[in-house]
């Protein structure tokens, strides 16, 4: 059974600690973040919860993580929402048709899926009770340690928790899906004179007009936020917040892996600074209102906003009209052999990064290097 736990640390200065949240069962991107962090056995390490779900390497996510705390003492692993939802879909037994509504919905990712994979078990011919008592079987061991974890990690300079705590002095003393659920965190704030680190909410969301995925710090509140968006988000990031405490001064840096196609720009292309506009979570939304053969213009209907949307991006559910993930319509000013990562090629279009400017330009004018 899942409780919550608080765990204070002591660390002695000076000291280096890396905290990463929001792993979503990418382990590769995960190990290669670590490499490019210098990570060692010397610096501590925090995973901010949800390293499962969302991803396709959750079960291997969960030895690895358990290898690293087997190899060094000064890793600690935190609780999200993600693991909370997904040892009630196996522990619950009220909960076995949710579990199988919960499959059919995400399809080839997730702990549970690996365990269907892997058992050759038909979703239309077994019984949700039985489904569910061979997930559970199988991953005993895997929910155990889940059920371990503790809910947050205070040290002298900073908290580390998953998505938030009340602004209140006895901030302990709230339900668990505050701790673990909490959205309006970065509003509201909190009251302690040390830094609240959390993960949950991609930083993108906190943008209303540019897509980005880095470590947002917000000095004022004390709040700093981690989560990178991936496994979540179309355009993401996995971020490594990197914390060093000298014994005189406290410092942040942000590392990020986004392993993205890189292409080279073949000639200059100017483009004439415009207002940018920006579909955002949760306003996905639309109505089109003219449609072209690229893009079309549309009207986010909870917003009132007007934009061209690359049709690739629109999706029709129920009747309504939607955009696929965040969106803009920026495009971008590009020169001779500079060098971009391109997050994918749509028609005559490709959606483009350019030093973390995101946007639209011409696929003729990319070559790949």
């Amino acid at each position: 059974m899942i409780e919550i736990r608080h765990e204070k640390l002591n660390i002695e200065k000076p000291y280096r600690c890396i905290v990463v949240s929001d792993i979503h069962s990418h382990l590769d991107r995960f190990k290669q973040l670590l490499k490019e962090a210098r990570y060692t056995t010397q610096d501590y390490l925090i995973i901010d919860g949800d390293f499962v779900e969302k991803g396709t390497q959750a079960i291997e996510t969960v030895h690895y993580l358990q290898y690293l705390q087997q190899k060094s003492q000064r890793v600690y692993v935190l609780l999200g929402n993600c693991e909370y939802a997904l040892d009630a879909l196996i522990n619950d037994d009220d909960l076995c048709q949710e579990m199988l509504h919960y499959l059919r919905k995400i399809g080839k990712s997730g702990m549970i899926d690996q365990i269907v994979s892997r058992k050759h078990l038909d979703l239309k011919k077994e019984k949700p009770q039985i489904l569910q008592k061979i997930v559970r079987e199988s991953l005993q061991e895997e929910l155990n340690y889940i059920a371990s974890l503790p809910t947050s990690i205070e040290t002298d300079d900073f908290l580390c928790i998953h998505a938030g705590i009340e602004n209140k002095n006895d901030w302990q003393n709230a339900p668990l899906s505050s701790f673990i659920e909490k959205r309006d965190f970065q509003k509201i704030g909190h009251c302690l004179k040390k830094y609240v680190i959390v993960g949950h909410l991609p930083t993108s969301n906190f943008y209303q007009s540019q897509i980005k995925n880095d470590v947002l710090m917000d000095f004022d509140k004390k709040i700093i936020s981690i989560d990178g968006g991936t496994g979540v988000k179309f355009i993401s990031q996995l971020n490594a917040l990197i914390i060093e405490n000298d014994g005189k001064n406290l410092t942040f840096k942000n590392h990020f892996v986004q392993p993205l196609p890189i292409y080279r720009i073949k000639q200059d292309k100017f483009v004439e600074n415009k207002e940018n506009h920006k579909v955002s979570w949760p306003n996905f939304e639309i109505e089109i209102l003219e449609k072209r053969e690229e893009f079309s213009f549309c009207k986010v209907i909870h917003t009132n906003q007007m934009l061209w949307i690359k049709n690739e991006f629109i999706y029709l559910k129920n009747k309504h009209f939607y955009c696929l993930d965040d969106y803009i319509d920026h495009f971008i000013t590009v020169h001779e052999n500079e060098d971009v990562k391109v997050i994918g090629l749509y028609g005559k279009f490709a959606y483009i990064i350019k030093n973390k400017e995101i946007g639209w330009i011409e696929s003729g004018y990319l070559e790949k290097i």
